[in-house]
């Protein structure tokens, strides 16, 4: 049985704040993963903020600001994430069915934390930063400092998570976006891979930043790897020996388990087939 002690739906921003300073109330954005907890006997108190205008995409200069409260659908389908953006815009494309997507927000699958949480890799690409509100004031954090494990954090007492702010692609950039599941609807993921890669004038990799969602222990760039593939000729041979190299990271990092005799080969594969077809999007759009 669902039962709840108060609900509240302030419209603004700083009566949220206010009612968050109380430390009882648990901030509710689309409310797909707050069923769940319900159903558990958790939480007694929320605060629903859907009314406070935090659903909005803010284009400024070589960043975007999306709002915590815009819905993966609205991501997926707006044309400036498409285009400066096109990691996120995919992997919000992907995310469970179509009634999640329409009522699920980005903000929520960050706050949640769940190592399977489809967004965070591509954010990672961007450097997104999360800015973080409280009736004390502002903060602003680097996603890849947020979560700190399996659905733990380290939003303080009282905040909520405003906004993201994404650095944009650069121009003449190829990418991919893997999402590893066991379904194709409603598919929770088992392995996400994103990828972005930009090559210099002679045909040596100039740049590349790769994120990967249940591999380690939290959604993460894997710098290593980035550093080795920089200033080298790319080939499958290049790619499958990064790749070797990030599947031994993941067990020396995540430990031995009953999984890695089947994750160990498939993210040699999906990582070098995510580095392959970057490449090859990078190579299309310079022709066209």
């Amino acid at each position: 049985m669902i039962s709840v002690l108060e609900y509240l739906r302030p419209e603004k921003l700083d009566d949220a704040l206010h009612i968050m300073g109380g430390g009882e109330h648990t901030p509710a954005a689309g409310g797909t993963d707050l069923v769940l907890q319900l159903r558990d006997g958790r939480p007694r108190k929320i605060l629903d903020l859907e009314r406070l205008g935090l659903d909005f995409i803010r284009n400024a200069g070589d960043i975007i600001e999306i709002g915590s409260l815009v819905t993966h659908a609205a991501i997926a389908s707006n044309p400036l994430i498409a285009k400066s953006l096109p990691v996120l815009s995919r992997a919000s494309s992907l995310v469970g069915s179509l009634q999640i997507r329409n009522r699920g927000t980005v903000g929520g699958n960050i706050v949640n934390a769940s190592p399977c949480a489809d967004t965070v890799p591509a954010l990672l690409l961007y450097d997104a930063e999360l800015v973080l509100k409280s009736s004390g004031g502002t903060r602003t954090v680097p996603l890849s400092q947020f979560v700190l494990g399996p659905y733990r954090t380290s939003l303080g007492p009282g905040e909520i998570l405003h906004s993201i702010i994404c650095r944009k692609a650069e121009v003449s950039t190829g990418w991919s976006y893997i999402k590893l599941g066991r379904r194709q609807a409603v598919n929770i993921s088992r392995m996400t891979l994103a990828t972005s890669i930009f090559m210099n004038g002679d045909g040596k990799i100039g740049s590349v930043r790769i994120s990967a969602g249940s591999v380690f222990p939290t959604p993460s760039r894997i710098p290593r790897i980035e550093r080795m593939l920089v200033g080298r000729t790319p080939s499958q041979e290049l790619y499958r020996q990064a790749a070797n190299i990030a599947a031994d990271m993941m067990i020396k990092e995540s430990g031995h388990r009953w999984s890695t005799p089947y994750k160990k080969p498939v993210l040699i594969n999906l990582l070098t087939r995510a580095l392959t077809e970057a490449q090859s999007k990078l190579i299309a759009g310079m022709v066209s």
